[in-house]
């Protein structure tokens, strides 16, 4: 019989999973790497506990010790695939498709062309339903200055996708 989970690994797993993952993701890992990262830092984690800071329980603490596990973890691997002269780890986002829905394909396009720090908060937020809270927590800021980046992503995306509609409209 197995022994339960710990209750901090418990409250890690279900605070920053997912925007633990969406971190990775937005680092350039397709979403099954950044999936696997993610479980592999929750593991090192674990395993260095003794080591943390402050309190674990503590989201403010546990948050940003997670994300430098998951960056030092991320980049060794790129390192190891850099030195195996393997190219680079393949974007997690599809390239914009021609579908029926012209919509998305604008949207996609526009998301394409925002800023990396943009389309980080996005993806965490949106993408991974993930609480200002819990994103402040792993990109350590306060929650006000997520819902802030959030107001400037989502404005710079609207400019973008009118700037695409209007250029698709001026080409018909």
């Amino acid at each position: 019989m197995t022994d339960p989970l710990d209750p901090t690994l418990e409250q890690w797993l279900l605070r920053f999973r997912a925007p633990l993952v969406g971190l990775i993701a937005s680092w350039g890992a397709d979403w099954a790497a950044a999936e696997e990262l993610a479980m592999d830092t929750f593991a090192e984690a674990w395993l260095a506990r003794e080591r943390l800071r402050g309190d674990p329980a503590d989201d403010g603490v546990a948050g940003p010790w997670l994300r430098g596990i998951a960056h030092n973890l991320h980049h060794g691997r790129r390192r190891q695939l850099r030195r195996q002269r393997l190219e680079a780890l393949p974007s997690d986002l599809p390239s914009p498709t021609p579908s029926s829905d012209e919509r998305l394909d604008v949207l996609r396009a526009a998301f394409a062309r925002l800023r990396d720090e943009h389309q980080t908060i996005l993806r965490m937020f949106y993408l991974d339903a993930t609480s200002t809270r819990d994103v402040a927590a792993l990109l350590e800021q306060t929650p006000k200055a997520v819902e802030s980046r959030l107001r400037v992503a989502r404005a710079v995306l609207r400019q973008h996708a009118q700037r695409l509609l209007a250029a698709e409209g001026a080409s018909r």
